[in-house]
């Protein structure tokens, strides 16, 4: 571990506030901030004695003393360097302010998230899509094995540089991944994850870990990396709720539209591997990341798919083919019940015309006909339900570098864009930055400014005064009787986190 922060002229109160101009272990000089997350601020720096740009994440003061979150923050540190892949970014040294707070010196990033990219472009070409991906996929192969599972893949974590004018992709924020080999440390291992903890960012979850299944291995990864490509082709992603219990629900529970309907233009095998990605049995889904790439290569050095076309969607045609079969046999069962139903019916008619017969010749009247036949195999059609509308809408604030966490699963710091229903219903969530009171806020997509733009002043509290802190929002479960709530995670109140742990804490492209 490296030594103590240096400071040549302020105090150890200043680093409380600032580490710009603080050399870090001796030979960190740190030179300008370019980013801050929920429980980290991320800094540019130099190597003092070989000049090299680096990037070093510091732990907020608040988390300084916390054991788990710095034994986090040291557990990124070691698996993301035990990989070595070129697609992982690399982390080299971590060490301790003169305030205890813990650091990570890692490679400088020059470039922007794949998030800031979809934010910008809404869509990309499918060529570009599986050249992300497939870099994404090499990385995680590698990882899986080494035995290590990030759990937390996103956009936000696939960081995009520019190398001979094409995307090189680097997987970042390891905080909350896990080692899948057995160590003499797996007492440690289960208070850091805490068993039945849901971790990780709700839009991109897999099944199992929504349900916060104990055992979750590296299928989860491969699931996010299909939901990735799924919001890269369609401008969305597959599930958006007005709260986190909403995208859970849908995530366990409903199919995505396929990508082809809001997509025409996309390949058939394009789909067909988001969705094998998307699988919500993890038996369906691509048994590993060297499986998902070698289709996603198939289709990268085949553009024409003329030799991998049955390869990859004939799997695809079966699984369809199967639940048709279902189907199939459904409607012969209910056609065979009709048929009884009509030999009844024609039975009573026989005996209802032989008393009708009698009836007549004793003068009695008329006679009512017997119920209409059943129209048996004839299923209506469904209706399709109308497709969901949404605004991007961009959050900032006075100053800028502001963490925002919504109800609704979605963070980033400030200036950053997200997507919102469009409906007259308040979003509501937080916005903090270390030093200033903390704000609730609350964003109706019907009622934007112009240019659909929101901005909040950050306040800092008079001197002498403690750090307002906000509570954290409580949503009602409209699917527990008892009405028994849920806590939708937030940074800022001191428990453990459920969501990205490091959100924006990668390396920020300068504005």
């Amino acid at each position: 571990m490296i030594g103590s922060a240096k400071t040549p002229s302020a105090g150890t109160r200043a680093l409380t506030q600032d580490l710009v101009g603080v050399t870090l272990g001796g030979r960190y000089l740190v030179t300008r901030k370019v980013g801050q997350g929920g429980m980290g601020q991320v800094y540019e720096a130099t190597h003092t004695l070989i000049g090299k740009r680096v990037a070093v994440k510091v732990l907020l003061e608040k988390y300084a003393q916390r054991e788990a979150i710095v034994k986090r923050l040291k557990q990124e540190a070691q698996l993301a360097s035990s990989v070595g892949n070129e697609h992982i970014i690399d982390i080299t040294d971590f060490g301790t302010t003169d305030d205890g707070r813990t650091f990570v010196v890692m490679e400088f990033l020059d470039g922007e998230s794949l998030a800031e990219c979809l934010g910008r472009e809404q869509v990309l070409p499918e060529q570009r899509i599986l050249r992300i991906i497939s870099q994404a996929c090499s990385a995680l192969a590698a990882a899986h094995a080494k035995g290590v599972v990030h759990r937390d893949i996103k956009p936000e974590n696939l960081f995009l540089l520019k190398r001979k004018e094409t995307d090189f992709v680097k997987v970042v924020d390891f905080g909350i991944s896990k080692s899948l080999r057995s160590t003499g440390e797996d007492e440690d291992q289960i208070r850091l994850t805490q068993t039945g903890m849901v971790l990780g960012t709700p839009l991109y979850m897999s099944p199992e870990q929504a349900r916060g299944d104990d055992e979750l291995d590296h299928r989860v990864d491969v699931y996010a990396l299909g939901v990735i490509m799924y919001e890269a082709a369609a401008g969305r992603v597959p599930f958006v709720g007005n709260n986190y219990l909403s995208v859970i629900s849908q995530v366990l529970n409903e199919e995505p539209k396929p990508l082809r309907e809001l997509r025409p233009d996309l390949s058939e095998e394009f789909e067909a591997v988001v969705m094998k990605a998307m699988s919500k049995d993890v038996k369906e889904r691509y048994a590993s990341a060297n499986d998902m790439l070698a289709d996603v290569t198939s289709l990268l050095d085949d553009p024409t798919r003329s030799t991998e076309r049955a390869k990859i969607t004939g799997p695809r045609r079966r699984s369809l083919a199967k639940k048709s079969d279902g189907s199939t046999r459904y409607i012969v069962w209910i056609a065979g019940i009709a048929v009884v139903l009509a030999a009844v019916v024609f039975s009573v008619t026989r005996l209802a015309g032989s008393s009708t017969k009698t009836t007549k010749d004793a003068g009695a009247g008329v006679v009512t006909p017997p119920p209409a036949a059943i129209d048996a195999g004839v299923v209506s059609p469904p209706i399709d339900a109308p497709a969901t509308e949404y605004v991007e809408v961009q959050i900032d604030s006075n100053p800028r570098g502001a963490n925002v966490q919504l109800e609704n699963g979605q963070s980033g710091t400030t200036p950053f864009k997200v997507k919102l229903v469009k409906q007259n219903n308040k979003v509501k969530g937080t916005i903090t930055l270390e030093g200033f009171n903390d704000q609730e806020i609350g964003i109706n997509p019907l009622e934007l400014p112009e240019g659909n733009k929101v901005s909040y002043s950050m306040k800092k509290p008079p001197k002498g005064t403690p750090i307002q802190r906000v509570n954290p929002v409580i949503k009602k479960d409209p699917g527990t009787e008892s009405g028994s709530s849920t806590t939708v995670p937030r940074d800022k109140t001191g428990g453990e986190l459920t969501g990205d742990p490091y959100a924006g804490s990668g390396n920020v492209k300068p504005k």
